[in-house]
């Protein structure tokens, strides 16, 4: 996905990605132990537990990637500019894998997702291979704006829903 032809325009704002790099890891830290910390209500937990077990959370993130997948790419979403949001994916053998996929709270729906979501189903066609996301069980809008955008659930268990999306 080169950035020129990824960029894209909507409601005003430029929506683009880019290589995540060391400097990235501040925002990258937040972005996940908010997102985390929404997806299991970890506000209620009492400190310093929480911050403790966020941070195993964080850690073991990232770290399950770069060992499973170690030629993944690691990339942050940029709304004019400004970082607003992560993923991470690997171009396999027989399908695209998204890894991790989290856009911060302020800029969901706003159509950056979307955005990201239709990126991965132009590539898909473009590499004649399946788009495959895992989502949390937990997390209805995003199953939703997958299903919504012609993905289907094909997998996963009580805990997690493998959505893929089959090239046209």
């Amino acid at each position: 996905m080169a950035g020129s032809d990824w960029d894209k325009i909507r409601d005003g704002m430029t929506i683009s990605q880019r290589a995540a790099t060391d400097a990235d890891e501040p925002f990258l830290r937040k972005l996940i132990v908010d997102t985390v910390t929404e997806e299991l209500q970890a506000s209620l937990w009492p400190e310093p537990m929480r911050s403790h077990l966020l941070e195993i959370q964080y850690s073991a993130r990232r770290q399950s990637i770069r060992t499973r997948y170690p030629n993944a790419e690691d990339r942050i979403v940029m709304v004019d500019e400004i970082p607003a949001g992560w993923f991470a994916k690997a171009d396999l053998d027989d399908e695209i894998r998204w890894l991790d996929l989290m856009i911060a709270a302020d800029h969901r729906g706003k159509g950056v997702g979307t955005a990201v979501l239709k990126e991965a189903m132009a590539e898909s066609n473009r590499a004649r291979k399946p788009a495959r996301f895992s989502v949390s069980v937990m997390n209805g809008r995003a199953i939703q704006l997958y299903e919504h955008l012609g993905f289907r659930r094909i997998g996963g268990d009580e805990v997690q829903h493998i959505m893929e999306y089959v090239p046209a």
